[in-house]
């Protein structure tokens, strides 16, 4: 089937900017201009690309290190509605047993995924548990973390994999422990991504994590060394190097004016919207076992006091991010879309509206308003 979306204002990532056009797309593709099967008019409407969540622990009382495949379908579809059409689910720290039990589900849910556009795509696991550094391991139960084993973590990178269509594996750890250097090197040779973060590192053993490899930091400034006039730490080390950075935009786990000053310290291509959703996201304000989100903001972990997350959406933080930083829609679509697809090695194929790519996008109301959501070509 091969459909054309007319009178559209599509998304140019490389030009950050809306340009009138028509989207053609062939079984979930984007395609070149073509003789086409169906039209729809989208009547002037702005389209931008579909949201990308590289870090997100669930939504709807479902978490992602606790899903079979059907829980994982479910997962997909409730990200898809409100207009994130990628998701990496992450997991936290539990037993061993659950964290095979969610790849093997994930696994299955993605080959449920290939014959149809059953919510957000499901790129892969982002492994954000258990090689934490225990003095800052923030809402993680310190019982269930351990030493740095190379040889446990490449199990888990290995059982993702499922021959041409393996799920992307990204890691975060705390590379000054014991066996840093090891655990680095062994899991980026098993074909992971690692991040730097719940971590307790000096800036020299961050710059030390970047040349084994390590690419990224996860939630800049929440669990980590903080940055100090003559100790950089590792948010000094995020500024000073070129490795990605996440940035949870709920407004409170980094507040406006720290998210300003980053967003002006980061190169505009390495920076990254996520939402560290908690498994209470999209739900009303109450208390749901170990997280209590009556204060509507963020979910607050069972001592009462440690942040467990936040309670948005990706399209809710992209407009935080517009927001507190005082720029263009334009300006801040990529760092919820291609810059994280890029992190963890998707944008070959989502992150952009760009021949070749998923037509995942999002139709806005004049007001910027979310209208509709598609996910290869479907209307969710």
């Amino acid at each position: 089937m091969k459909t054309a979306f007319i009178n559209a204002k599509i998304y140019n990532t490389e030009k950050r900017a809306f340009e009138d056009g028509t989207l053609y797309v062939e079984n979930g593709i984007i395609v070149a201009p073509c003789e086409v099967d169906e039209t729809v008019d989208l009547g002037g409407a702005c389209i931008i690309p579909g949201l990308v969540d590289v870090h997100t622990h669930g939504r709807i009382l479902l978490r992602w290190d606790n899903v079979d495949a059907n829980t994982a379908i479910k997962l997909a579809k409730s990200y898809a509605a409100v207009g994130t059409t990628s998701v990496m689910g992450t997991f936290g720290t539990c037993t061993c047993d659950k964290y095979v039990y969610s790849i093997d589900g994930i696994k299955a849910a993605r080959q449920l995924q290939k014959n149809e556009a059953l919510g957000a795509n499901i790129l892969g696991v982002h492994f954000e548990a258990r090689f934490l550094n225990p003095k800052r391991g923030g809402a993680h139960e310190r019982h269930l973390l351990s030493e740095l084993n190379s040889e446990e973590m490449a199990g888990y990178i290995d059982r993702t994999k499922d021959g041409d269509d393996s799920v992307l594996f990204h890691l975060t750890c705390a590379p000054e422990m014991e066996n840093g250097e090891d655990f680095v090197k062994t899991s980026i040779s098993h074909g992971a991504t690692v991040g730097i973060g719940h971590s307790a590192a000096t800036y020299d053993e961050c710059l030390d994590a970047i040349k084994w490899g390590a690419k990224s930091f996860t939630h800049l400034f929440n669990a980590m060394t903080p940055l100090a006039h003559r100790e950089p730490g590792c948010i000094g080390a995020a500024f000073d190097t070129d490795a990605y950075t996440e940035l949870i935009s709920d407004g409170c786990h980094v507040v406006a004016p720290v998210m300003r000053t980053t967003y002006r310290q980061k190169a505009a291509d390495k920076l990254v919207i996520i939402t560290d959703s908690t498994w209470a996201a999209g739900m009303a304000p109450g208390i749901y076992g170990d997280c209590d989100t009556r204060n509507g903001k963020v979910g607050i972990w069972h001592d009462g006091v440690t942040i467990n997350g936040s309670i948005i959406d990706m399209f809710t933080g992209l407009m935080n991010f517009k927001d507190f930083n005082n720029i263009t829609l334009e300006e801040a679509i990529p760092y919820a879309t291609i810059n994280p697809a890029r992190m963890v090695g998707a944008d070959s194929f989502v992150g952009s509206l760009e021949v070749g790519k998923y037509a995942d996008f999002i139709v806005l109301h004049e007001d910027y308003s979310r209208e509709s959501v598609y996910v290869r070509g479907v209307k969710q």
